[in-house]
């Protein structure tokens, strides 16, 4: 795991079960492979995106540990639930990964805060967010294969 988002929540979305609903009722691409309970404090679930499989882990954090991850984040004085949401660093497993933040955050009216950008978002910021990562899917995979096609025409020494 490589990659992270926070969602601050003061409700937990109880099964993967729900949270596949709430991602299909998006329209998003993102699909669990696994239902299962979300109370243990530290879960992986094994998913899929666009046909490609994403290994994601949550874990339950303290809010203190994220508001020292971004001190200068004006975070809320509580939250109930705070999770850490970590996934495999690929293009299928950032866009799924924004995808089930965003289902989630929709589910339960939290805030979610991801490394890249050090902002917190509400549900529709989130769910906005996805749907463009979602649009742009296909021009970084365009780029992605151009470049891996460049390196594998380039003469070896």
């Amino acid at each position: 795991m490589s990659m992270e988002i926070y969602l601050l929540t003061d409700a937990v979305v109880p099964t993967t079960q729900v949270w596949q609903e709430a991602i299909h009722a998006l329209k998003f691409d993102a699909r669990f492979v696994d239902e299962r309970p979300l109370q243990a404090g530290e879960i992986r679930l094994r998913a899929e995106c666009k046909g490609k499989p994403v290994l994601f882990e949550i874990e339950r954090v303290s809010l203190a540990r994220v508001r020292k991850t971004f001190p200068d984040v004006a975070f809320p004085d509580h939250v109930s639930h705070v999770h850490a949401l970590y996934w495999s660093k690929t293009l299928e497993g950032g866009l799924a990964a924004y995808q089930a933040a965003a289902a989630y955050l929709g589910l339960v009216k939290g805030l979610m805060i991801d490394t890249e950008e050090g902002k917190l978002k509400t549900p529709d910021g989130a769910i906005e967010l996805a749907r463009k990562m979602s649009m742009e899917m296909p021009m970084l995979e365009a780029a992605l294969a151009d470049i891996l096609a460049k390196i594998a025409a380039k003469p070896r020494n």
